[in-house]
């Protein structure tokens, strides 16, 4: 027998914090998707996740809401590493966390190639909290 899961209705019951929860309303997001149900609450754990789904199922929300939760604007240092395969999803990506951190003083830096490499290694000089890029 296959056991039911509950729908939820809110981030809130993902125990998201409430600023959080209004910059996602903000961005015309009302409730998880099934992806977030589940990935958010592990990712909250602590635990390690690994997501497949197809575009536009709610991956990359999945995992910056509970990095947005740990991230403090006031420790000057890189707090976290989003390492992506395309320059383009390093873009996206960032796009989504400065959206989702709206008015939030942490820093966002998006390195990739095909970009001026000195300044970029200029902006990494310890004011961004988030960096997001591509290997090589």
């Amino acid at each position: 027998m296959k056991a039911v899961r509950k729908m939820v209705n809110s981030f809130a019951e993902l125990k998201v914090c409430a600023k959080t929860v209004e910059q996602l309303k903000q961005m015309g997001i009302k409730r998880p998707m099934p992806v977030q149900e589940q990935a958010i609450p592990a990712l909250f754990a602590g635990r390690d996740v690994i997501a497949r789904a197809q575009t536009g199922t709610g991956k990359t929300l999945a995992f910056l809401v509970p990095m947005v939760e740990r991230l403090d604007a006031s420790k000057p240092f890189v707090q976290a590493l989003v390492i992506t395969p395309t320059r383009e999803l390093a873009q996206q990506i960032a796009v989504e966390l400065k959206k989702l951190l709206g008015e939030s003083e942490v820093k966002v830096l998006a390195v990739t190639g095909g970009r001026d490499f000195e300044a970029q290694k200029h902006k990494l000089d310890g004011k961004s909290h988030v960096l997001i890029g591509t290997p090589g």
